[in-house]
């Protein structure tokens, strides 16, 4: 992630502390800490802290964004640094936005009745080996465990859901999807190749990550450089064969 050394945080711009995890509110005179959880999971303990944060520093109150991190709102500028050394205290990390690997969104996988790939374990490698990664335009990772698509991975850049080879008791693996985005445009992704193991899901996204950096425009999601540079052409750059369409 992109840091700003030599610079004290009133001396940064509003772009350089949102990089940083502290959102401008509309009405200008406060800031949301962003806190940047994995996966959504944090122990009692760290929210106990969180709580006592948000009362020393906020009003009271916290709220979960879309991708499973804790907002902290109403902190003036000048208790931003010691709001993060207090994130920072109780195991946890401001941040989560920019040009990046953003924090990856999971489903509880299969702590749920439906769940038959194991969500969270394949999340906290990826969030542990990518989050935070530099790249020309930012890229979410989702990964749902059955076809409910609870976390909707089919819509993130880059999304995996657990699916069996046939029912009802066919192979179990992760179904790759590609190019998914959401917001002020909508993007269903596109799946291709076989269902993969955990370790073949880790690998596949490195080699889509490493496409990306190579290859994306400024600002340019993974969809629109699909687009671009065509959809054979991408899956063979990133290891799928024509035979595996």
């Amino acid at each position: 992630m992109r840091e700003f050394t030599g610079l004290d945080m009133s001396e940064m711009t509003d772009s350089m502390l949102k990089l940083r995890g502290f959102i401008r509110q509309k009405d200008k005179n406060y800031f949301v800490v962003r806190v940047k959880t994995q996966l959504g999971n944090v122990n009692s303990e760290q929210l106990a802290e969180l709580s006592d944060i948000a009362g020393k520093y906020g009003r009271s109150y916290m709220t979960f964004t879309t991708r499973l991190n804790i907002d902290i709102p109403w902190v003036a500028q000048e208790n931003l640094d010691a709001a993060k050394q207090a994130v920072e205290e109780a195991g946890l990390k401001v941040g989560g936005t920019g040009l990046t690997v953003r924090p990856i969104v999971a489903c509880k996988g299969t702590t749920c009745n439906n769940g038959i790939v194991d969500t969270q374990r394949l999340g906290r490698l990826l969030d542990e080996r990518f989050f935070g990664k530099n790249l020309p335009a930012k890229f979410k990772i989702g990964i749902t465990g059955c076809q409910n698509d609870c976390a909707k991975a089919e819509i993130n850049d880059l999304g995996f859901v657990g699916r069996r080879s046939s029912e009802p008791k066919g192979e179990r693996g992760y179904a790759a999807y590609f190019g998914g985005m959401f917001g002020r445009v909508h993007r269903e992704g596109k799946r291709a190749g076989p269902l993969l193991s955990l370790d073949e899901a880790v690998a596949l996204t490195e080699r889509v990550i490493d496409y990306m950096e190579r290859n994306a425009l400024p600002k340019e999601r993974l969809g629109m450089l699909i687009d671009r540079m065509g959809w054979e052409e991408f899956l063979i750059a990133i290891g799928l064969t024509p035979e595996s369409l």
